[in-house]
């Protein structure tokens, strides 16, 4: 269950200020760091850890494990993959017209999932072009409940300038993903965490989709951001 506390950012307010001020970094940047540097975003999540060895698990109502391991370099035993691959939009309250985009890649093992992610370019405004592989490919080694539910911790992750279409700015941010399989996208759910740098900003109400895709030279045009 995500929850969220009542001292929120609002992206309207936001707005208002981008609209008055004729510097818009300036203006976001004074408008979000005087109201976020309070918030907190928690996600409660079920879990049973009365495993002898510590693990952590998922309950007995199935609610799915939360232990999560990530690197950016390659497990031993990962290699090329041989699994899917997902375009992933993440829509934030910056800017829900223009989602962040990466290209996921999944290995389905019982119990398990292993996950590479990778950010694509994005010109300044676009949502399709360029679209090419940018920064650094993270790694995670994930837990999943038997309805498929990934609890997705990606840490601490550096977006590319060139990866952002919204300010075209390096954006270091903490994020929490939970992706449920719908089918059509693959995958989807809310978004959870805090922009670090450059400035503050907490992403409740960001979301987030992954539609398979046959390959990196074949991205749609037209893919949700969120679940349908």
């Amino acid at each position: 269950m995500w929850v969220f506390d009542d001292s929120l950012c609002y992206p309207g307010a936001v707005m208002t200020w981008l609209r008055v001020i004729s510097s818009p970094l300036l203006a976001l940047a004074l408008a979000l760091a005087s109201g976020c540097q309070n918030n907190t975003v928690l996600l409660e999540f079920e879990t049973d850890n009365s495993d002898d060895d510590g693990a952590t698990t998922g309950d007995e109502t199935g609610a799915a494990p939360t232990t999560t391991s990530s690197t950016t370099s390659p497990p031993p035993d990962m290699g090329v993959s041989s699994g899917r691959s997902f375009l992933l939009a993440m829509s934030t309250p910056l800017d829900p017209s223009l989602p962040f985009q990466a290209i996921v890649t999944i290995d389905e093992s019982p119990g398990q999932v292993d996950m590479s992610l990778q950010w694509l370019s994005l010109s300044l405004g676009s949502r399709t072009a360029p679209r090419q592989p940018v920064g650094e490919v993270y790694y995670y080694s994930i837990p999943i409940d038997q309805s498929g539910f990934i609890y997705w911790d990606l840490g601490t992750v550096d977006i590319p300038a060139a990866a952002n279409p919204i300010t075209a700015a390096d954006v270091t941010a903490t994020v929490l993903a939970g992706a449920t399989p719908v089918g059509d996208p693959a995958y989807c759910g809310e978004v959870a965490g805090m922009v670090i740098s450059p400035i503050a900003f907490d992403l409740a109400g960001s979301t987030h989709a992954m539609t398979e895709v046959r390959s990196l030279s074949e991205l749609p045009t037209d893919f949700l951001s969120s679940c349908p």
